[in-house]
């Protein structure tokens, strides 16, 4: 149950810690006080995302704060989140002035995803939407699902549906996959057939340029090394190695006169050395070189080639045609294998498709063991709020495809009143306020008695129903309370006579804001608020008197 709420810096709340008791409790206060604020407070500790708006002061983080006692059941869900188990769990949610929000069990961080967890086990809030909401298909929905026990076959089912849906997806992208590469396919295959046929290596563009260039030049190329060749050697008379020769000699001759000679023969031996070797491969170059004609044409119609290829997919290198080369072939090889994947993802969807369907199945057979439950335990309890001849009925039509939540359409069905016919109508297009209230409140009531939720909190579900039926509608959420905490927001007198414990929201204004702010009332508190609310704001002798024996004092 919720044992306290600690608010700060939240909408009208400035700073408010309130302690919470079992059993039947009401929460009154004028209109606007801020009432529902207090809910909007809890939901945000229990999940609900929120933003800066909700601080009172932009320049304060917003914290909210509240303590449950948890069960002993639930430890394993404590364990399987890492979070260490306290029969007082606290719950605390922060919200900076930047926007950033942080949640926190038992003071480890958690994500939201788990708060909600969490808060599922611990209590059901009723906000004054879902009272209105109840006129929608989807909403009915969600809201027999709820009565079934056992989750797990929806919850497989919405997990499978979600994988299926990926599949489909995944399906679809492949198809038009195969559409692009089967448009692109033709022209794919020229430019690869064209490159493959080209037969090109990554090092002969380089090769090929010098050749062209070399034999384009040949002819003055052979004459410069002639001409080289003749200055090293000019028949042994007056060459470069001849004369070099002598010096050589000569330095030999006087070489051990002086170290510095030495030196200089050295060298000049060594020099003698490297340009015999220059000559040797100059004259082995121009022996080997040869002008052909054929060759130089073949060799121009190679880079030719070369050049018109990269110039076509817009590269500068022999490598990167061969990648696109290779990146043309991957393309071709997995747009033959795309059929194939395509088939294997279609035999995969049936057999999928087929695996939903029983558990549709399962969950529509679920469905109607839950609508049974409800329509047979609707009845009394409308009946016991003056709706004597109200019947409620759930319609589950069976669809052909699969959607998220099975192959279900409902419709509740509804009359307040005996028809001649005996036909039923759309609950959304039939029902008044006060019937959707009561219609509610006894759906609260019957899953109160069916699970083990302990705290409900109830805003305003009371809303269009006044008088005798009032008091009734007060006497099933009394009986809710002999077994649940059960918080109930309302304007009633009725409702909040019969209630265990009382809270009032008020608001004070002073010359620069307006705070609100909750209060337990004592005995003598009580007596003139309820007082109040019969009367208004000047409480009357009469008004204190009936407070009295509503109060029973």
């Amino acid at each position: 149950m919720l044992q306290s709420l600690k608010i700060e810096n939240y909408a009208l709340i400035k700073e408010c810690n309130i302690s919470f008791s079992d059993g039947f409790s009401v929460i009154t206060g004028e209109t606007g006080a801020g009432k529902t604020i207090l809910l909007g407070a809890l939901s945000l500790v229990l999940g609900q995302r929120a933003d800066t708006n909700v601080l009172m002061d932009k320049e304060k983080k917003c914290v909210v704060e509240a303590v449950f006692s948890a069960t002993e059941d639930m430890k394993s869900l404590f364990q399987d989140n890492d979070i260490d188990y306290d029969s007082e769990t606290i719950f605390r949610r922060e919200i900076l002035p930047s926007g950033k929000s942080r949640a926190f069990i038992n003071d480890t961080p958690v994500q939201l995803s788990v708060v909600k967890l969490f808060s599922d086990r611990l209590v059901d809030i009723h906000s004054q939407s879902s009272t209105i909401n109840l006129r929608d298909h989807s909403f009915q929905l969600n809201l027999l699902d709820s009565f079934i026990p056992d989750k797990n076959t929806i919850e497989t089912y919405g997990k499978e549906y979600k994988e299926f849906k990926l599949l489909l997806k995944e399906i679809e992208d492949l198809k038009q996959k195969e559409s692009e590469f089967l448009k692109d396919k033709s022209y794919n295959e020229f430019l690869y057939t064209e490159l493959d046929e080209a037969k090109l290596n990554e090092t002969e563009q380089e090769y090929l340029e010098q050749e062209v260039e070399l034999m384009s030049n040949a002819e003055e190329i052979k004459e410069k090394i002639e001409s080289s060749l003749f200055s090293f050697d000019n028949d042994g008379e007056s060459g470069l190695l001849t004369n070099l020769k002598e010096v050589k000699n000569n330095i030999q001759q006087i070489s051990s006169f002086n170290d510095t000679l030495k030196e200089i023969y050295t060298r000049v031996d060594s020099s003698l050395i490297e340009l015999k070797d220059v000559y040797n491969e100059l004259y082995s170059f121009n022996n080997t070189m040869e002008f052909d004609k054929n060759q130089l044409d073949e060799d121009n119609e190679r880079l030719n080639l070369i050049y018109s290829l990269e110039k076509k997919h817009n590269v500068q290198t022999i490598k990167e045609l061969l990648e696109i080369r290779l990146d043309l072939g991957q393309k071709l090889l997995e747009t033959n294998t795309l059929s194939s994947k395509i088939e294997k993802k279609e035999q995969e969807k049936q057999q999928r498709f087929e695996e939903l369907k029983k558990l549709a199945l399962e969950v529509h057979k679920q469905r109607l063991a839950a609508a049974k439950e409800i329509e047979e335990k609707i009845i009394p309890l409308l009946s016991s709020m003056s709706m004597k001849d109200a019947i409620l009925k759930i319609d589950l039509k069976s669809l052909e495809e699969l959607s998220e939540n099975g192959m279900d359409q409902v419709r509740f069905l509804f009359s307040a009143n005996k028809t001649k016919s005996g036909e039923l109508s759309d609950m959304g297009k039939v029902i008044s306020g006060g019937e959707l209230s009561r219609v509610m409140l006894a759906l609260k009531s019957i899953i109160a008695e069916r699970f083990a939720l302990p705290t409900m909190l109830l805003d305003e579900i009371d809303t269009g129903i006044s008088g005798d039926i009032a008091s009734k509608a007060a006497d099933i959420v009394k009986k809710i309370g002999d077994k649940h905490q059960v918080i109930v927001i309302t304007h009633l007198v009725q409702m909040a006579a019969k209630a265990d414990a009382h809270y009032k929201v008020h608001k004070q204004t002073d010359e620069e804001q307006t705070v609100s702010n909750i209060s337990l009332l004592t005995q003598d508190q009580r007596l003139n608020e309820i007082a109040t609310m019969i009367s208004g704001n000047e409480v009357t002798k009469e008004a204190l008197a009936n407070a009295k024996i509503l109060l029973g004092v």
